[in-house]
């Protein structure tokens, strides 16, 4: 499998003021009061396929002639900077979150991937030297 998404929607509740962030399989994931929430619950749903998807290609031996696709870069020159620290540090895969306004790391673990989420870098790297040791 090459790639893969989720398309994420907002769609009215129940009452005209609140929104909800709906998963493409229907699943209400959080009030739109709630991006950060909405943000865990999807990736709690996506981490097994990611998990399968990087399983599998570290038991795939042949050679590919098509090559991963690598995420858009970030505009932001810092953090794509920051993003290339953290993976060089600690093999993890980070991004900015542009709706939560907080990063994100996902920390390789087998089978049991971890996901961790701080206002800064610098509070990002603590939780990540909590949580995983340095490569």
């Amino acid at each position: 499998m090459p790639d893969f998404g989720e398309s994420i929607t907002l769609v009215l509740g129940t009452t005209p003021d609140m929104w909800w962030y709906r998963s493409s399989t229907g699943e209400n994931l959080a009030p739109h009061t709630k991006p950060a929430q909405a943000a865990e619950r999807i990736t709690r749903i996506l981490i097994p396929f990611v998990t399968a998807a990087l399983a599998a290609r570290t038991h795939h031996r042949a050679p590919s002639s098509t090559t991963a696709p690598t995420p858009p870069s970030d505009p932001d020159p810092s953090r794509a900077r920051t993003t290339a620290d953290l993976h060089t540090r600690f093999g993890v895969i980070s991004w900015w979150g542009t709706h939560t306004k907080e990063w994100w790391a996902l920390l390789p673990g087998g089978t049991q991937w971890r996901l961790l989420n701080a206002p800064t870098p610098e509070a990002l790297t603590q939780a990540i030297l909590h949580t995983h040791p340095p490569r």
